[in-house]
């Protein structure tokens, strides 16, 4: 389920901002995005993740800055007078038009002296990991949000396979029963053959042949195990908690049943809602990527 959250804290001269991302995955899969002292930090931060999204592909960038306070430059006046004395020398050389300005001065001044890396102490890793909670509950909330969206338009899929279910499990009677006295009526003119035509029939063996004919064309059963998995489906849904894996399952049982019906029946209405029964499968199967 796609989705994104951002949380920004500033405490003391600390500023932490936090930026989340969630797109579909059939697994949990986190990417965090560090810059070097945040490093120690992957650790909890990819526990807070799981501690909140059950599936898909996360992306967590975080980075904490220190903010320094108004008035608080120091300058450096003998650093400065030395830069100054060698953009002379350098000026001589041909190696600079003119003096050092304040800006070239300061500039110069960072990268004669390179800054240590720095460590990030307990109050940044507290700030950090709180800032990340927050994006987090950001994210679930707009993934909340999408997902009451993903609940109307499956509702509107489950019926159209329920309104197809209806139409197998009402013709499929018709259907058996006309297939019935067809045989029926084959097996009469066998039987009657007999007395005029070289043809022997054994009673018992047609009506074993019968029974198995029968037993392969009707649906009874795939309609059966196919009402339980919408059930299911149902049911799952009415649940709290990650239920995208378990709606994917059924939804694999829900098509291999109605596989099942359409290679079994011969009726052109039965087949008619089979082949609408496995569109709307189809779009619930789709449809159902999108959940955790």
């Amino acid at each position: 389920m796609t989705g994104i959250g951002e949380a920004v804290e500033q405490r003391g001269p600390h500023r932490a901002t936090v930026t989340v991302r969630s797109v579909n995955h059939r697994y949990l899969d986190v990417a965090v995005r560090l810059g070097a002292p945040c490093r120690v930090l992957e650790p909890a931060l990819r526990r807070a993740v799981a501690a909140e999204v059950r599936r898909g592909r996360v992306e967590l960038r975080v980075e904490v800055d220190t903010v320094a306070a108004a008035g608080t430059l120091e300058v450096c006046d003998e650093t400065a007078d030395s830069l100054q004395r060698a953009a002379r020398r350098w000026r001589r050389r041909g190696l600079v038009a003119s003096e050092l300005s304040a800006g070239e001065l300061m500039s110069a001044a960072r990268l004669e002296r390179p800054e240590a890396a720095p460590v990030m102490g307990a109050g940044e890793k507290a700030l950090a990991v709180r800032v990340c909670r927050r994006a987090l509950a950001a994210l679930v909330a707009e993934r909340e949000r999408e997902g009451r969206v993903l609940e109307e338009a499956l509702q509107g899929h489950l019926r159209e396979l329920r309104s197809s279910v209806d139409a197998l499990a009402g013709r499929r009677g018709e259907v058996v029963d006309g297939a019935l006295n067809k045989l029926e009526g084959r097996v009469r003119s066998l039987l009657e053959r007999q007395g005029t035509a070289d043809v022997r029939l054994d009673p018992a063996r047609v009506v074993q042949e019968i029974a198995m004919l029968i037993e392969r064309s009707d649906t009874a059963e795939e309609l059966e195990r196919l009402s339980g998995h919408l059930e299911g489906f149902e049911a799952a849904m009415a649940e709290e908690g990650a239920i995208g894996k378990r709606l994917d399952f059924l939804t694999q049982e829900m098509q291999r049943e109605l596989n099942t019906i359409g290679s079994k029946c011969r009726d052109l209405a039965m087949q008619r809602a089979v082949v609408e029964g496995k569109v709307a499968c189809d779009q619930l199967r789709e449809q159902v990527q999108n959940i955790e």
